[in-house]
């Protein structure tokens, strides 16, 4: 049975930021953390309790800390220290307290809305940028990696796949015959970047449109640090441009506006958009019929990997 409020010693080491609230589950997503979230009285959100299944101590105190580096921007969460001082409390996972960030993500935003998103990861990244770390992309050696590490998945071809359930089969099946067509070419036009030295620094890595709240037309959150990694803010640019593909130029014409110096050609940030949905949809296929993991309710995993194949489809690889 699903636990009806947090551990009591994860409550008492967040005191007094976690005290007199009532506590209710957050809506969960497909990584396995457990969000919380703190009410008042009034039943205003005030704080969010995450448990993170697969995190070290050391690794979510990095996270804290880029984290802090941005607190002066409105839309970054506050991270809370607990009565002890500590930012973490470990146990079977890793827990944090943070200050609850209003809004909600928007599935079919304007043109005005996405270029207010776009501006906000402008000023994200020039929080987190400095320094004169160089190097070839993670992003562009990432997607590179998956592809050849499932090129035998891709060649053996979809009618190979071991059934999963009526309702995954199809679309597992049409996702692997997408992949594998994409795959060579992909392959090839990302190997042309992965050498290219470009500027790097802390970036979220997994910026979807689901983690920009909105409210009133403004942003109002960025959340989910959880990937958070040194890479290229091209990567966190595609990633969140993939999900918003009716206004991308848009998003990036607000983007470089608002960092003159962002280094990465229109063509580079296209090109991750495209292979990062091709690699988010073989990672669903791995996932499902490989590992035969059990990631959340079968209609919920089916919406996303569908709505995965429509953004493909949308996005054409040059």
């Amino acid at each position: 049975m699903a636990a009806t409020a947090p551990p009591p010693r994860v409550l008492a080491a967040f005191a007094p930021h976690t005290t007199g609230l009532a506590w209710d589950r957050a809506p969960g997503g497909f990584s396995g953390a457990r969000v919380w979230r703190g009410r008042d009285a009034a039943g205003t959100a005030r704080r969010a309790l995450k448990a993170w299944p697969r995190a070290t101590a050391a690794r979510l105190v990095q996270i804290h800390e880029w984290v802090r580096r941005a607190a002066h921007l409105p839309f970054v969460p506050e991270v809370l220290r607990g009565a002890g001082g500590a930012l973490v409390v470990e146990g079977d996972d890793v827990w944090d307290c943070c200050r609850w960030v209003p809004g909600a993500p928007l599935a079919h935003p304007t043109g005005a809305e996405v270029t207010r998103a776009c501006e906000a990861v402008a000023c994200l990244h020039d929080a987190w940028a400095g320094g004169s770390n160089r190097g070839p992309v993670p992003g562009v050696r990432n997607r590179l990696a998956v592809l050849e590490e499932n090129a035998a998945l891709l060649r053996a071809g979809p009618g190979a796949l071991p059934t999963v359930s009526p309702l995954l089969d199809p679309l597992l099946r049409r996702a692997g015959e997408v992949v594998a067509r994409a795959a060579p070419s992909a392959a090839r036009a990302l190997d042309v970047w992965a050498d290219v030295p470009l500027a790097l620094q802390p970036c979220v890595r997994d910026l979807r449109a689901d983690h920009v709240l909105f409210d009133g037309g403004a942003v109002r959150g960025i959340i989910d640090f959880g990937a958070a990694a040194v890479d290229h803010p091209a990567v966190d640019l595609a990633r969140l441009l993939g999900d918003y593909g009716a206004h991308f130029d848009a998003g990036l014409a607000a983007y470089r506006a608002a960092r003159p110096g962002f280094d990465a050609p229109d063509e580079l940030v296209a090109l991750l958009a495209c292979t990062g949905l091709l690699c988010s949809a073989l990672g669903w296929v791995v996932r499902l019929a490989v590992r035969r993991e059990c990631v959340g309710a079968p209609d919920t995993v089916a919406a996303r990997v569908a709505a995965l194949l429509e953004k493909i489809a949308r996005i054409a690889l040059n």
